[in-house]
């Protein structure tokens, strides 16, 4: 097997191994308990007894969080274990987590996959090692799909194998790893991505089965970020088809249609099983999770609090704006090499900042908008590669824009020149620099 196949794999193994180091660390969240309690519901428990197990996986981790932070108490750090905490956990939550709102539970009940994925695992790890197992073997897997799609960008190994890391060392690799379903949902969110770029380079087939196979399991895992990914995707087709002339072919005209078709079956879905829409969200985040009174003028506090949250988190980045810098880097990269698969990279990453946009609750800003580190990962190995040729050898080919798309009018010209003898090429050809990015 040679190197380049080998080490993917060594780095998925590396990345395991350390988030099982960091295992005891990682939190059994007031989330994590409500899918433990639907995935014992999927192997058969009763709801009681169901809620029950999950509430005993959630305090034992409680005991355990608090007594890592005594650990490191300048005071107590000598102090015993104290046992107690574990019962007294579960005596304070006799009758389960708060909050109890049958409102706030629809959320939960509409996302099956994940819980219904990690109920095997669950039985056999338990709970928090169990949900922790999928989700990183969704990250891990990601990692290896964005590998994928730098190849078919036509990035060098070593240059898809740093999209890879960065995929494992950026917060999608923090969140992804938690028991929560921001592993799976990144993951497939790239899947989406692979077939959009398979469906621009013409392979549609392939491009529309992967994309609606992502989204339809990607729905079921959290739908209300997938409700996003579609008509994000159909903005970025529309815009490449207007455009861009080399996007105007097939691939894009049904990467246009497939997204179209998601859009309208998330809809469609989400009307005839009644989940909850985003009205149900804007009441959930204002009267915290049905704790207070629901508010009558949702949509102007939505404004306000934008407001208010995205001004502090500007003053936040400004005093170390690494994420803004590395984003800018990744559109530059991304729309380098094509202006198409560029407008689909910002439009899968976007729906993070879509989603906090609807969501702008400070404590969790990192983690509902954690997608948006998808431009850093596919856009900056793409930058890397750029500047290695621009700065390549005297005789290398020059860098210049690919835009992934041709036309059918092109591919025959092309294969009509493979055919013909070497001198006859160059006759009719325009041999100069090709300086009109794509």
């Amino acid at each position: 097997m040679r190197i380049h196949k080998i080490i993917p794999l060594l780095t998925v193994v590396v990345f395991v191994l350390l988030h099982v180091f960091a295992y005891p660390g990682t939190r059994f969240s007031n989330d994590s308990y409500r899918y433990a309690r639907s995935a014992y519901e999927f192997l058969g428990d009763p709801y009681r007894k169901a809620q029950d197990k999950a509430l005993r996986a959630y305090c034992a981790d409680t005991a355990a969080m608090l007594q890592r932070n005594r650990m490191l108490h300048q005071i107590e750090f000598r102090a015993p274990v104290r046992s107690y905490e574990f019962q007294d956990c579960l005596t304070e939550h006799a009758d389960g987590l708060n909050p109890s709102n049958p409102r706030y539970e629809a959320l939960f009940h509409a996302r099956l996959a994940y819980p219904l994925v990690a109920a095997p695992f669950v039985r056999l790890l338990g709970a928090k090692a169990g949900l922790t197992a999928v989700a990183l073997g969704f990250t891990a897997l990601g990692g290896l799909l964005v590998l994928v799609l730098l190849r078919a960008l036509r990035a060098p190994p070593p240059v898809a194998w740093l999209g890879q890391c960065l995929y494992y060392v950026t917060p999608i690799g923090l969140w992804g790893s938690r028991p929560m379903t921001e592993g799976p949902m990144i993951a497939l969110m790239v899947a989406m991505l692979l077939g959009a770029v398979w469906l621009c380079q013409g392979r549609r087939v392939a491009g529309a089965l992967l994309s609606v196979g992502a989204f339809a399991l990607g729905f079921a895992v959290k739908y209300s970020s997938f409700a996003l990914v579609g008509p994000c995707l159909v903005a970025a087709s529309a815009l490449a088809l207007m455009f861009v002339p080399q996007a105007r072919h097939k691939g894009t005209r049904c990467l246009l249609i497939v997204s179209l078709f998601e859009s309208l079956v998330a809809f469609a879905m989400s009307r005839a099983l009644r989940l909850p829409g985003l009205e149900d969200s804007l009441q959930d985040t204002f009267s915290l999770h049905w704790t207070y009174a629901e508010v009558a003028d949702p949509w102007r506090r939505l404004a306000r609090l934008d407001v208010n949250y995205w001004w502090q988190w500007l003053q936040g980045e400004a005093l170390a704006p690494s994420l803004l810098f590395l984003l800018a880097l990744g559109v530059w990269g991304a729309m380098s090499r094509s202006v198409p698969i560029a407008l689909c990279l910002i439009a899968v990453g976007g729906t993070g900042l879509l989603t906090s946009v609807a969501h702008p609750v400070a404590m969790e800003g990192d983690r509902l908008y954690v997608q948006v580190w998808l431009i850093v990962v596919v856009g900056l190995p793409l930058l890397v590669e750029r500047l290695r040729r621009s700065g390549g050898a005297p005789g290398a080919p020059p860098v210049r824009s690919d835009p992934l798309l041709k036309s059918k009018g092109r591919r025959r010209r092309t294969a009509r020149l493979e055919r013909l003898p070497p001198t006859s090429r160059l006759e009719g050809v325009d041999m100069r620099p090709d300086t009109h990015p794509g």
